[in-house]
């Protein structure tokens, strides 16, 4: 399959390109220490508007493709995970509200969500969930007007400094998707968690004690929460997917740069050594196929088809290319690798946890298996 972008897909990848290299990677240190752009950085980030690429133009988007959010992801990914995870974030929540959400709703929210005026998130996950949502705790009973929410989340990102969050609790025998506003009497924010892939990161426990949610916060029809979370996680994959993607091509460049620079007696250990360059030879292959997959499953998307067995598939190839990488190049690096100086060691802690967020592997594993099943006895 052929791929190709449209003139404004490159103009984005250009545009954040040099956003990057000019403004990001000389402060990516402290960025990513701090999790705060400076002012100037921020205004400048915020005016690239990157997520309306993504979203219609009532709601303060310019109808581009979800092609251009991808590049546009994976561009800034290569400098840091601070600017792009928000995105990403803020896009979870934004297409929950475009695909479920009443025309009020998407009004009121997808403006400044779009804007990155307020912080977004999805709250699924609970201390005995994992991925299986028939175990979740959290309940939501109906009330005059609205639904009374109580229960708590686990590992939930932006859930002590966003403003909204998409909840997912049990109504009856079934599960339902709620705007929860973090601001409101009965929200409170838990014990915050210090992981080691993402220090910078706000993420952790909240607890909803008699929380109100009004009638017009739930999206989609009662009982429709499971269906909204697969399909926001499926395209939720392919977005992350493109966040490591960048990340493996900063492992890359660090790793080539280091290869051509580190002598052995006078000669570059990338010139001198077969082994560096059996290396540099298999991270490079991983790397392209890794974009090739990943611009194709966005083509599915901009096509509106369905992509529920390809992000799987995404998600597996990216996890596992990004790990062997950002490996090898800590051994391209040997002892320097372990250095706080040098930045390939933050750049592996990060790429493992692509192995467990947004779905573990063998989830996706189940999730491909089943589709081909599926397929096969249609084919009968």
């Amino acid at each position: 399959m052929e791929i190709t972008f449209s003139f404004d897909e490159l103009e984005i990848q250009k545009s954040v390109r040099r956003f990057v290299q000019r403004e990001l990677l000389p402060i990516r240190k402290a960025l990513e220490q701090t999790g705060e752009m400076p002012a100037a950085v921020k205004e400048k980030f915020l005016s690239m508007g990157l997520l309306r690429a993504v979203f219609p133009e009532p709601y303060g988007g310019v109808n581009g493709s979800f092609t251009g959010f991808g590049m546009a992801l994976k561009e800034l990914s290569y400098g840091s995970f601070v600017p792009s995870w928000l995105l990403f974030e803020n896009f979870l929540l934004g297409y929950a509200i475009l695909r479920y959400g009443s025309d009020d709703l998407k009004r009121e929210i997808l403006p400044r969500l779009i804007s990155l005026e307020t912080i977004g998130g999805l709250a699924f996950t609970e201390t005995e969930t994992g991925s299986d949502p028939t175990q979740i705790k959290t309940v939501a009973r109906k009330t005059e007007g609205g639904w009374i929410l109580n229960g708590s989340k686990r590992f939930i990102t932006h859930s002590g400094i966003g403003d909204h969050l998409i909840l997912f609790a049990k109504t009856g025998d079934t599960v339902t998707a709620f705007l929860v506003e973090t601001h409101n009497k009965g929200y409170r924010v838990g014990k915050r968690e210090s992981f080691i892939h993402a220090g910078a990161f706000d993420n952790g426990d909240l607890y909803l004690e008699d929380y109100f949610a009004p009638d017009n916060r739930v999206i989609g029809a009662v009982g429709q929460g499971f269906q909204s979370l697969i399909e926001t996680e499926a395209i939720g994959k392919v977005a992350f997917s493109a966040l490591f993607v960048g990340l493996a091509e900063r492992a890359l460049d660090l790793a080539l740069e280091y290869a051509t620079t580190r002598a052995h007696r006078g000669t570059p250990i990338g010139e001198k050594f077969q082994m560096t360059q059996f290396k540099l030879a298999g991270m490079k292959t991983r790397v392209e196929a890794m974009n090739a997959y990943l611009f194709q499953v966005c083509a599915k998307v901009d096509r509106g088809e369905e992509i529920l067995m390809e992000a799987a598939m995404l998600k597996i190839l990216t996890a596992g290319g990004v790990k062997e990488i950002t490996a090898e190049a800590m051994e391209i690096h040997g002892a320097y690798g372990l250095s706080q100086e040098y930045e390939i060691g933050e750049l592996y802690k990060t790429a493992i946890s692509a192995q467990v967020v947004m779905g573990s592997l063998d989830i996706q594993r189940v999730i491909i298996a089943r589709g081909m099943l599926t397929e096969a006895r249609t084919r009968r």
